[in-house]
């Protein structure tokens, strides 16, 4: 997180090229994920750029792939409420359809359960805990030292880079699989660290993956996915605009098109709506 870009980093000089990279920022600070082994690195088509810091990448080799969503929770000035830990919310239940898939979540979430009060109650730091269990996905700092959020005993960030001001905000979350292969966590000691950054690295170390996810990259599984969940009624009086949005993102997953995605994007947002309006009416009996 708060990586500078590519041509700002000038790779082989003070930093090691890596074998794969990929950016994703604005200007030139933003998300970095640098792979220095025989991974390769694949922005998912499905990507929403609303959830502009919550990246869903495939990581693979020849052998094995999982998911990687490098996270960078911050603030949203277009929309205040739908920051932070809220924004990590909202992504997840966005990229739904993904959960059941080996994957690692990971980076700073801006977060801890101690600041749950300053959120609504179905968005804070206990509401994306409990969405990642019935996932069973896991912190594996929280795991590891059998210690519960909120209570933690290292600390990843330093408030103005002072000792006296810590605070535990960084995560790693994992499937179970990842869990049960076995891992190590190391949050590294703020003493070596606060002359570089507000932030100390957190170092894990699993076991790779043996097996290959089952996805395609795709837009259009995503769109079906979501459409398929909308209510009978909402399939049967949009059943041409559900169409169409197919058709267009089949044509991106072709095409790349970005300036028909964020069509797509709000086409669907504007008929997920709809569809909550139809529930609400159908629940009071309209």
């Amino acid at each position: 997180t708060e990586c500078e870009s590519e041509e700002k980093l000038e790779f082989g000089k003070l930093t090691k090229k890596p074998n794969d990279f990929f950016w994703y920022g604005e200007k030139h600070k933003g998300i970095g994920i640098f792979s220095y082994c025989d991974y390769k690195i694949e922005l998912l088509k499905e990507f929403n750029p609303k959830f502009r810091y919550i990246i869903p990448l495939k990581i693979s080799d020849k052998e094995s792939s999982f998911l990687l969503f490098a996270i960078w929770a911050k603030d949203n000035i277009e929309n205040p409420e739908t920051g932070y830990i809220t924004q990590v919310w909202l992504a997840l239940n966005y990229y739904s359809r993904l959960l059941n898939l080996n994957s690692i979540f990971i980076g700073d979430f801006n977060s801890n359960q101690i600041w749950d009060n300053k959120h609504k109650v179905n968005y804070n730091h206990t509401a994306v805990v409990e969405f990642f269990k019935r996932n069973d996905i896991f912190s594996l700092y929280h795991e590891k030292n059998e210690i519960a959020h909120g209570k933690e005993t290292e600390h990843t960030f330093h408030m103005y880079r002072k000792i006296e001001k810590p605070y535990h905000i960084d995560y790693c979350f994992a499937s179970s699989e990842i869990l049960k292969s076995g891992f190590e966590i190391q949050i590294c000691e703020p003493s070596e660290w606060l002359n570089y950054s507000d932030h100390v690295p957190m170092i894990i170390q699993i076991e790779k993956p043996t097996k290959n996810i089952n996805l395609n990259n795709s837009l259009l599984e995503n769109i079906t996915d979501k459409t398929n969940k909308l209510n009978v009624l909402t399939i049967e009086k949009f059943e041409e605009t559900i169409k169409k949005l197919k058709e267009n993102a089949y044509k991106y997953d072709l095409n790349t098109n970005h300036s028909e995605k964020i069509l797509i994007f709000d086409s669907m947002e504007r008929l997920t709506e709809i569809d909550r309006h139809i529930a609400e009416l159908k629940k009071n009996g309209y």
